[in-house]
């Protein structure tokens, strides 16, 4: 099946093939890495029961579940970079600090959770407590939420990058090479090419710092050289945007990344430390994507039009080295690509047809996933192909998923489900689409206006909290649905 595939598509990888005529050192590396990760993430088949298929077993120790988690959080590198080179000090804020936090609280309130109640998906928890109708709704934004279409698109620039090829190559080539261990090893063929990337991205970013400090000077330097908003908060931003995104944070209390390596954890207090110390991995490589891209803003031209990272490697590092600075890269962002594509494969292949199906009822859980994860890789390519920037994603599935699913979920952890939940989400939705509408028509400049100055987010937040408190803390003023659980 696979040659017949590979055989049809042949001549859109033409252009890939024409270049592997005297290709770089640095080109050399990547595809050495492109290699070493297909043999990794193919060296064992997963067991055929689905514990062990999507969930490793539920066996992940401590450094697998710190290695899988730091890496998959990290997909969106190349538009770290760009906004840190163009924002500075004040992107650790907006990417960072409040990300902590939402991690901090999801490690003391949600990850115990998750393990005593053996919360595995998200939908498949909807639908135990508040029964069919809400679990696709809730469907919907979970598969949306975890698309790996943004981190698709870094990895087709990548790629362009290197090789001069059409965008739509570039897209395939990176689904291909993301998915297809994925569809034979599972869930620990995940894990086995994350602990690989884990030492790759930390290494290739404090292999390209120290040469920038090195070659330029340190803290002094930057002072002088770095723009004025480089080490300036809120800079260049409001704060209005930048408490947006604080919100925007809250993602973590619904990513099902989370979930998925919580309920794989060995037990709670491995999960929980695990998280901790992935905390502390997240901020020591925040330090270093964040002041890299503040060099660039310090050594670079301020109207440069590619990635500031790749342009910043191409004038500071020679190119053997230059190659494994690229190859961490690549790394960085196809540790996310194949965790979202796979979780995205069984939100798709095992909640939807379990929820459709009801209880009693068999599901080829396992064949249906490896099929979705095909479905999940055609719908990224062309999700990917239809935003300019990957942030502009996060934004969007961020502004529209937290209001519909954040209180229903929280709500149903702490055995106080919401009542009428599906008018409820359907009602947050609304107002948040509404409220985006009105921001879009009254756009100036490419700046959407929203009335008040005010984000989607909040007022559809703000419906779901009111309605959730009119319905439940005041039962008697309304008529209540039964709930399960």
């Amino acid at each position: 099946m696979w040659q017949s595939i590979l055989d049809a598509l042949a001549p859109a990888y033409q252009p890939v093939f024409d270049l592997m005529d005297g290709i770089t050192p640095q080109e050399d590396l990547v595809l050495i890495y492109l290699l070493a990760t297909l043999l990794i993430g193919l060296y064992k088949r997963s067991d055929t029961d689905i514990n062990s298929y999507l969930f490793a077993g539920r066996r992940l120790t401590i450094p697998a579940f710190v290695a899988t988690l730091v890496t998959t959080w990290y997909g969106g590198i190349l538009e770290i970079g760009r906004v840190s080179f163009h924002n500075g000090i004040v992107t650790w804020i907006i990417f960072g600090v409040f990300y902590y936090i939402a991690a901090l609280l999801f490690l003391k309130f949600i990850a115990p959770k998750i393990y005593d109640l053996k919360i595995r998906t998200i939908p498949e928890f909807l639908n135990h407590q508040y029964g069919k109708a809400v679990a696709l709704f809730g469907f919907v934004f979970v598969f949306l939420m975890v698309s790996p279409a943004p981190y698709l698109k870094i990895l087709g620039s990548l790629f362009r990058h290197l090789w001069d090829i059409p965008e739509i190559t570039a897209l395939e080539i990176g689904a291909l090479f993301s998915i297809v261990y994925a569809i034979g090893g599972g869930f620990s063929s995940v894990v086995r090419t994350d602990k690989l990337q884990f030492v790759l991205m930390f290494s290739g970013f404090a292999f390209i710092l120290i040469m920038a400090v090195n070659q330029y000077g340190g803290v002094q330097f930057l002072e002088t050289h770095a723009p004025d908003y480089a080490f300036s908060v809120p800079g260049k931003l409001s704060w209005s945007f930048i408490l947006i995104w604080g919100f925007i944070a809250m993602i973590t209390f619904i990513d099902p990344g989370f979930y998925q390596r919580c309920y794989a954890g060995n037990n709670v207090m491995d999960v929980q430390k695990g998280l901790k110390i992935s905390i502390m991995f997240w901020l020591l490589f925040d330090f270093m994507t964040v002041f890299t891209g503040i060099y660039a803003s310090a050594i670079l031209p301020a109207d440069i039009a590619g990635s500031p990272y790749l342009e910043l490697a191409d004038i500071l590092l020679p190119p053997i080295t230059r190659g494994f600075f690229l190859v961490s890269l690549f790394a960085i962002v196809m540790s996310t690509i194949d965790s979202y594509t796979f979780i995205s494969a069984y939100t798709l292949g095992k909640d939807l047809p379990e929820i459709l199906a009801g209880p009693g009822l068999k599901v080829q859980t396992m064949k249906l996933t490896q099929i979705a994860i095909l479905i999940t890789a055609i719908f990224s390519i062309l999700l990917a192909r239809y935003f300019p920037h990957a942030i502009d994603i996060w934004y969007t599935m961020g502004t529209f998923s937290i209001p519909v699913l954040l209180v229903p979920m929280v709500a149903a952890m702490y055995k106080k489900p919401l009542h009428h939940p599906l008018p409820v989400m359907f009602l947050s939705l609304l107002v948040s689409l509404i409220w985006y509408g009105i921001g879009y028509y009254s756009q100036k400049n490419g700046e959407l206006i929203y009335p008040f100055g005010v984000e989607p987010l909040y007022p559809g937040l703000l419906v779901s909290i009111s309605l959730y408190c009119l319905f439940n803390l005041f039962p008697g003023r309304t008529k209540t649905e039964n709930v399960t659980g």
